[in-house]
C-alpha cells in the first residue's frame, strides 16, 4: 500500500516486523516508548509480522479471527499462521493503533515465553533504587500498591500487569523485570482513595487517551460505581503508561533488577499496614500460584506459532526468585495505602542496602 512504512519492533531479545501506514507507525512508536524500540527495516527480517491494510487480505492462506470483549469492540485479525503473519484493518485510527500496539506486544511476548522468561501475573516498581515486584490475583490490590508506590513512595513505574522475568548480569545474581507498554486498568474505588492525596488523579477520569474508556462496556454498566455526591462513573479506567507518569510525576522504566517481591491483600479491618517475611518455602509456593502458564490469553491461536518453549527454564528462574528474593505479604486497608506504602519501604531499609 502507498504510503506505508516497515519498520521493526524489538524489547528484550525478541522482534516482530511491522507494515503500516506513516501516521499508524508514528503513533505506535509514541505508545510504546520506552519500551519498544521501533527501526527501519535494516534487511532481511526472520521475525512474525504484522501488517495494518485497507481492506481485508483477499487471498485463500489468511483465516478471519473475531475475540469478543466486554469492554470494547470484537477484535478482528486475519491470520496466515503458516508464514506468522497477521493483518489489521485500518478502519478506526485509534483503534487501529491499539490493535496493533497488542499485536505486537503478543508476538514479543511470545517468543520471550518460548526460550523460557518467567512470566508473573503482576507489576514492578523501582523505589529508593530497589525493584519491588508486587503480585497478587485480580483485585488483591497490585495497582493500588503500585499507585502508591508512585505517589507515596517517589517510586518510578516498570510494569503493571505483567512482569516478564530473565537472568541478569548484574553481580548481585538478582533476576531482571521487564516491563511493557501494556495499560494500566485501575479501578476507580481505588483511583478516589488515592486522589484524597492527590487530586490530580482525577484529571484520569476524564482525560485519557484509551479508546475503551469511551466504549460502552461493561465498565460503564454492570461495573459502574456511584460517587460521593451520586455521579456515575466507570468501574474502572485504562490508563496509558505515560499518562500515568504525567500525573504522577514519575519515570518510565523499561525494566528493573528484582530485589522484593510483596504480595499484597485488603482488610478493612485493621489498625494498620502489616508486612510478613514469608520463608523460601512459604515464597515458591506463593509465587507459584502466580506464574502465567502462557504468553498471553489473547489470540490463543498464537500458542501454535510456539510450539516449543522452555519450561526447565522457567521453574529453575521461579526457584531463584523464590530462594534468593526476599519475599513478604502485605496486608493493608485501602483507606490507608499512603501508611502501607511507608511501611513496605522501612521494612526494605531494615532489611540493609540492595548488595
Amino acid at each position: 500500500m502507498s504510503g506505508d512504512r516497515q519498520v521493526v519492533a524489538s524489547a528484550y531479545g525478541a522482534s516482530v516486523q511491522v507494515s503500516a501506514p506513516a501516521g499508524v507507525i508514528a503513533a505506535l512508536t509514541q505508545l510504546v516508548s520506552p519500551y519498544i524500540d521501533v527501526a527501519p527495516v535494516g534487511g532481511l527480517v526472520d521475525a512474525p509480522h504484522v501488517q495494518v491494510c485497507a481492506s481485508p487480505p483477499s487471498q485463500d492462506v489468511w483465516r478471519r479471527m473475531v475475540l469478543e470483549s466486554e469492554y470494547e469492540p470484537d477484535r478482528v485479525v486475519w491470520v496466515d499462521a503458516a508464514r506468522r503473519r497477521m493483518a489489521l484493518t485500518d478502519e478506526h485510527e485509534d483503534w487501529t493503533v491499539q490493535q496493533l500496539l497488542r499485536s505486537v506486544r503478543y508476538l514479543l511476548r511470545w517468543q520471550a515465553y518460548a526460550r523460557g522468561d518467567l512470566f508473573l501475573h503482576g507489576g514492578l516498581v523501582r523505589a529508593e533504587d530497589t525493584g519491588i515486584a508486587f503480585l497478587g490475583h485480580k483485585r488483591s490490590g497490585k495497582t493500588s500498591s503500585i499507585l502508591s508506590a508512585l505517589l507515596h513512595g517517589g517510586a518510578d513505574f516498570v510494569s503493571n500487569d505483567d512482569v516478564v522475568l530473565t537472568d541478569s548480569d548484574d553481580e548481585t545474581g538478582a533476576l531482571t523485570g521487564h516491563g511493557s507498554p501494556r495499560t494500566v486498568n485501575v479501578r476507580t474505588d481505588a483511583l478516589l482513595a488515592l486522589a484524597r492525596d492527590t487530586p490530580a488523579l482525577l484529571s484520569l477520569l476524564s482525560d485519557t487517551s484509551h479508546p475503551t474508556n469511551d466504549f460502552p462496556g461493561r465498565h460503564r454498566t454492570r461495573d459502574a460505581i456511584h460517587s460521593s455526591t451520586g455521579d456515575v462513573l466507570p468501574g474502572s479506567v485504562w490508563v496509558r503508561c505515560a499518562e500515568l507518569s504525567h500525573v504522577t510525576g514519575r519515570s518510565l522504566l523499561p525494566e528493573s533488577r528484582v530485589d522484593m517481591v510483596v504480595l499484597p491483600r485488603f482488610d478493612s479491618a485493621l489498625d494498620g499496614p502489616v508486612m510478613t517475611r514469608l520463608t523460601p518455602q512459604e515464597a515458591y509456593r506463593a509465587l507459584s500460584e502466580h506464574v502465567e502458564e502462557t504468553a498471553t490469553k489473547y489470540d490463543p491461536y498464537l500458542a501454535a506459532w510456539f510450539p516449543a518453549t522452555d519450561a526447565d527454564r522457567r521453574a529453575r528462574l521461579l526457584r531463584r526468585l523464590a530462594d534468593g528474593t526476599p519475599c513478604y505479604q502485605l496486608t493493608q486497608d485501602i483507606g490507608r495505602l499512603a501508611d502501607a506504602t511507608s511501611l513496605l519501604l522501612a521494612t526494605r531499609a531494615a532489611a540493609g542496602p540492595v548488595a
